[in-house]
Parts: C-alpha cells; sequence; structure tokens
C-alpha cells in the first residue's frame, strides 16, 4: 500500500512539472499558422496586385524574425532584391495541400518597389520547409517593368498540380522624337516530378501561353 501511494505521488509531480514546462512549438509548425488553410482545388492563378488596387485576399503579417530564421538561408538567397530583411513585409496568404505529404504554403514578400510571391512548400513527415518556387513577381520603375504570373493546374493531366510561369517584360524605347511601347512575353512549364517543380520549356504543339492571361498593370 506504502508503495502505492509513492507511485501515485510520482505520477502527480511529474505531471505538475509537464504542465509547468509545456513542449515547444517548433518554428516551422509556428511560421505554417500564419497561412489560411484552403480546401482542394483545380487551379490557381498567381498574380501580384496592381499599385493603388485594393488587396482584399486573406494576409497575415510575419513577423520577420520568425521567416527568416526559420527558412533555409539557400530557399531565401534564390529570392531576388531583398536586400534587407529588417525592412521587408512578409504576409501569409494561403496553404494547400499538394499531396498527402507535402503543402503549398503561398507567401507575399515586399520590399519599397520590388513585389514577390513563393509556394513554400512543407514536408509534414519532416515537418520542414523543403522547397521554395517563384510564382508571381513584379519589379521596375518608369522607364520598363517585369511581371511574373503564374497558373497552377495539371497541365498535363497525370493527376499532379504543374504551374505555367508567364513572364512579361515591358518597356519604353526612345526612337528620335517618339517613345515605343514595346512587350516581350515567355512562358515556361514547371511539372511536378519527384516532389518538386521541374522547370522545361512549352513545347510548340502545347497550349498558347497566352491562354493562360496574366493581367498587366501598365
Amino acid at each position: 500500500m506504502r508503495h502505492l501511494i509513492r507511485l501515485i505521488v510520482l505520477f502527480a509531480v511529474l505531471t505538475g512539472i509537464a504542465a509547468c514546462h509545456p513542449s515547444a512549438t517548433a518554428p516551422s509548425r509556428l511560421l505554417l499558422e500564419h497561412f489560411q488553410p484552403l480546401p482542394a482545388v483545380d487551379s490557381i492563378c498567381f498574380i501580384v496586385a496592381a499599385e493603388g488596387e485594393q488587396d482584399t485576399a486573406f494576409r497575415d503579417t510575419i513577423p520577420n524574425g520568425l521567416f527568416f530564421a526559420t527558412l533555409d538561408t539557400a530557399l531565401l538567397n534564390e529570392i531576388n532584391y531583398v536586400a534587407d530583411s529588417a525592412t521587408a513585409l512578409v504576409l501569409g496568404r494561403h496553404r494547400f495541400a499538394l499531396n498527402d505529404s507535402l503543402e503549398a504554403c503561398l507567401v507575399d514578400i515586399r520590399q519599397f518597389w520590388f513585389q514577390h510571391q513563393s509556394l513554400l512548400l512543407f514536408n509534414k513527415n519532416r515537418n520542414a520547409f523543403s522547397g521554395r518556387v517563384t510564382v508571381a513577381e513584379w519589379y521596375g520603375g518608369d522607364g520598363g517593368q517585369i511581371l511574373t504570373g503564374s497558373w497552377l493546374l495539371d497541365y498535363d493531366g497525370d493527376g499532379d498540380l504543374d504551374l505555367v510561369r508567364r513572364i512579361m517584360e515591358h518597356s519604353i524605347l526612345l526612337q528620335g522624337d517618339e517613345a515605343r511601347d514595346t512587350t516581350y512575353e515567355s512562358a515556361m512549364l514547371l511539372r511536378w516530378e519527384g516532389g518538386r517543380f521541374r522547370e522545361g520549356p512549352l513545347s510548340e504543339n502545347s497550349l498558347d501561353p497566352k491562354q493562360f492571361p496574366i493581367p498587366t498593370n501598365w
């Protein structure tokens, strides 16, 4: 009986210690909480909001210390023009399942004239962000701008979601006394293969990239 009482007291003490010292939530999980879950989707268009356009989509400001400390440096180095993490505005948008083990999280990064959107790939088995791909971007000035937008859909009909990424380069060229407005467009197919998006050009026999419209803001 005395032995049983000792066991009960020990259990109570250990339970109290556990209650006073809860396990810390992993930084990757804390970051994941800033993205609003979406139900399963067939297609999504990713674009940056034009200047002066009202942004009505879900947004949750992510603390810069959490965002830049949680992601691997190799993933962050792939994003151009984010020179100072202290002054960047980082917004969590949505997240949705790519398959049973991976979720895609749409993050919006803004710094001065630069706007960028990435899909961050969260591996639920590893409890960590394991990949990144650019889906939308805008930068430039009065003389020229480069706009990137993407469509996420099952392009090749294999059951996996792929990305069609479009890039539009706009410039104003002076020819004598006249200004000539020019736009160059290109497209890239990123098929989902081997647990990541792999780049490859759209074939000549594939769909016209203009069937994946991206609104311009010039």
